[in-house]
C-alpha cells in the first residue's frame, strides 16, 4: 500500500534465509542420503545400508523405520522421493519476481508440475502415514496431509478463476506449509545434537543401556520432529503472509477516517 514493491524487508530477507536453510537440510540430510547414500531407487542396496547403519543411532528405531520404506512400504515411498525430488528442485523459481514478470510461461508451466508433484506428495504422504508406527505421526502427518490438499485446492481454484491476488495468497501459504517436510529433518538433527550434548531435555545416549531404552528415545525424538515442523512451519507461514493483512487494515483505518467527518457531519444534520 503505498510502499516500493522492489525494495525488500526485513521480513523477506529472513524469509528467503529460513528457504535456504530448508532447502539445504532437504537436500543434504535427506534427499542426498537418499540419491547419493542410498542409491535411489537401488531397494536392495539401500536396504543393506539400512541394515549395516553404524551411526550412533544405527541400532534404534531411525533405521529400522527407514528400512520399512524401502520395503513394505515402497509402493508409497518411491513416487513420494521422486516428486520430492521434483518440488525441492523448482518449487522456490515460483517465487522470484522476474520470472513471472518476464517468463510468465515458465512461471505456468513450473505452476502446473508442483501442483502434480505436491497433489503426489499428498497421496503417498497419506499412504505412508497409515503405515506409520507410531500413533502421534500418524495422526499428525494424517492432519497434515489433508490440510495441504486443502491449500493446493484453493491455489488450484482461484488460478481456475484467473484470480491472481487469492492465488497469490495461497500459493505462498501452500509453499511456506510445505517446509515443514525440510523441517522435520532440522528438529531431527537438532534433537541429535542435544542429546549428544547432554542437554537435559533428553537423556544423553551413553545413559540408555537397552535397545528398548534407546528405542523409546528414538520414537519420542521422532513424534516430537513432528509435532514442531508442523507447528512452526504453520506460525512461521502465517507470521509472514500476517504483514500484508496488516498494510491491508492500515489501508482501510485510513479510508475510514478520510470518511469519518463526512458521517459526522451527516449525523449532525439528522440531529439539528
Amino acid at each position: 500500500m503505498g510502499k516500493d514493491a522492489s525494495k525488500w524487508s526485513n521480513r523477506d530477507i529472513l524469509a528467503v534465509f529460513y528457504i535456504i536453510v530448508c532447502i539445504f537440510f532437504a537436500w543434504f540430510i535427506s534427499l542426498s542420503n537418499l540419491i547419493f547414500a542410498k542409491h535411489f531407487p537401488d531397494r536392495a542396496y539401500a536396504l543393506e545400508q539400512c541394515k549395516n547403519d553404524s551411526t550412533p543411532i544405527g541400532d534404534t528405531f531411525f533405521p529400522k523405520e527407514e528400512e520399512s520404506y524401502w520395503g513394505p512400504r515402497w509402493l508409497y515411498f518411491a513416487p513420494h522421493v521422486f516428486s520430492a525430488i521434483v518440488w525441492w528442485n523448482l518449487s522456490w523459481m515460483q517465487l522470484i519476481k522476474w520470472i513471472r514478470a518476464k517468463h510468465l510461461w515458465l512461471h505456468r508451466w513450473n505452476g502446473r508440475i508442483q501442483v502434480v508433484a505436491m497433489f503426489c506428495q499428498i497421496i503417498t504422504g497419506l499412504g505412508l502415514a497409515s503405515k506409520s508406527p507410531t500413533p502421534v505421526v500418524q495422526m499428525l502427518a494424517t492432519c497434515y496431509g489433508l490440510s495441504m490438499a486443502y491449500v493446493l485446492g484453493q491455489t488450484v481454484y482461484h488460478i481456475s478463476r484467473k484470480d491472481i491476488v487469492r492465488h497469490k495468497y495461497w500459493a505462498t501459504k501452500l509453499f511456506g506449509y510445505a517446509q515443514a517436510i525440510a523441517l522435520q529433518r532440522i528438529f531431527t538433527f537438532i534433537f541429535f545434537v542435544m542429546i549428544t550434548a547432554g542437554v537435559p531435555l533428553y537423556t544423553p545416549l551413553d545413559q540408555l543401556h537397552t535397545e528398548e531404552e534407546r528405542n523409546l528415545l528414538a520414537k519420542q525424538m521422532f513424534s516430537d520432529s513432528f509435532s514442531m515442523c508442523i507447528f512452526s512451519a504453520i506460525i512461521l507461514t502465517e507470521w509472514y503472509q500476517a504483514a500484508d493483512h496488516n498494510d491491508l487494515l492500515e489501508y482501510r483505518v485510513k479510508e475510514a477516517k478520510e470518511k469519518l467527518p463526512q458521517t459526522d457531519s451527516a449525523a449532525q444534520a439528522l440531529i439539528g
